[in-house]
Order: structure tokens, then sequence, then C-alpha cells
């Protein structure tokens, strides 16, 4: 990870503080869409998350967070010679950082017991590892990808829910590997404690 990426994510957990209202804690769900299966058949399955994020801000707001995410995704090598078609897997392991604008339908100075939140913008995927259980194939991740989001939350006491799309605007993979190299969206579902600062 480059520097400028590691002074980026010391300054979002630690530069804001003081002017957070809420510090958000989650873990969850996310599920891959492959935008291009291609021949090699991609096909995305389950992975999870959990991380935490400053909400800055009231009723508008600016939500910069950091995310430890695993995806995983499956392909399939078409029968060859009688060989039958095999299934390989790849996971990887990165650090989301979303940098997303909301807004409280709600007011929260009025500390309304439930609350309703939309937000969207941009995240960098950075990745930290990649497997491909294929020895036959060597193939590089690109070292960051980047999405557009949009996302809804609920917030109830010192709970939330959320749940969000994040469309892909850059390809998996380095070099020619294969012979697709595909944009992998994911939808995500995630549960939480929000810890709001006293004003």
């Amino acid at each position: 990870m480059s520097k400028q990426w590691l002074a980026l994510l010391f300054l979002l957990l630690t530069g804001t503080p003081a002017v957070a209202q809420e510090f958000h804690f989650s873990g969850g769900y996310n599920a891959s869409n492959v935008t291009e299966a291609g021949n090699e058949q991609w096909v995305g399955l389950p992975g999870y998350q959990f991380g935490a994020d400053l909400l800055l801000g009231n009723r508008w707001f600016v939500k910069p967070g950091v995310h430890f995410m695993v995806r995983e995704l499956r392909y399939t090598r078409a029968p060859i010679n009688g060989i039958a078609a095999q299934e390989y897997r790849y996971t990887n392991r990165s650090l989301a950082v979303p940098v997303f604008l909301g807004l409280n339908l709600i007011d929260p100075i009025d500390d309304p017991a439930i609350n309703l939140y939309v937000m969207g913008g941009p995240t960098a995927l950075m990745n930290l590892s990649a497997d491909l259980n294929n020895d036959e194939l060597t193939v590089e991740t690109r070292g960051s990808q980047w999405y557009l989001g949009a996302a809804a939350g609920l917030k109830l006491g010192f709970l939330f829910v959320e749940g969000g799309y994040n469309a892909a605007m850059s390809n998996v993979f380095r070099g020619e590997g294969f012979s697709t190299n595909p944009r992998v969206n994911y939808v995500y579902a995630a549960a939480g404690i929000r810890l709001q600062l006293a004003n």
C-alpha cells in the first residue's frame, strides 16, 4: 500500500474525531455481481466485511470509513481434450475506503428515536492479498479498484442497519491471465452499533 494511502487512512481515523457526531462499527455480508462472465463463466460468491466509519455533520453529513473486505469469485474452465470442466476459486482480501455524502431524513438535532439516511459516493478498494487455487495460472490483481455506490440505512437507538450497491469503475486483474478481465460490482448488508459524541 502506498504512503499516500496510509496517510489518508491515518487522517480518516485520527484527524477528525473532534467534529464527528457519530462513530459506526459494523460487520456484514457482501455478494459480487460480475458484469462480464466471459469464457471463464465468472460467478460471484458470498463474502464478508467489517469496519468503522465516521459521520461528520448533522442533517447533511460526510461519512468516510475503512472496512476489511473478503470477496470470492468462481470461474469454470471449459472441457478440453476429453477433460471435464473444472471449477476454481479466486479469493480477494482488501481494504475498502468509502467517502460518502449523505442526508439524514429527520434532523438529528431533534434526537429522534428512529432515523433513516441515504448516501452515495466513491469507494477505493485497495488490494491486500489474493489467492487463486489454480497453480497453472499466474495472475496479478490490481493494486486498487474504484467504485461508485449508493446506500441507505436505518438508525434505531444505538443500533443501525445499512445496505448498498457499488458499481465497479475498474477491472480486477492486471495482465492477460484470463480471456476475460471482469468488473465486479458488489452489494452489501451490514449491521452494527453507533457511538454518539456528546454535544
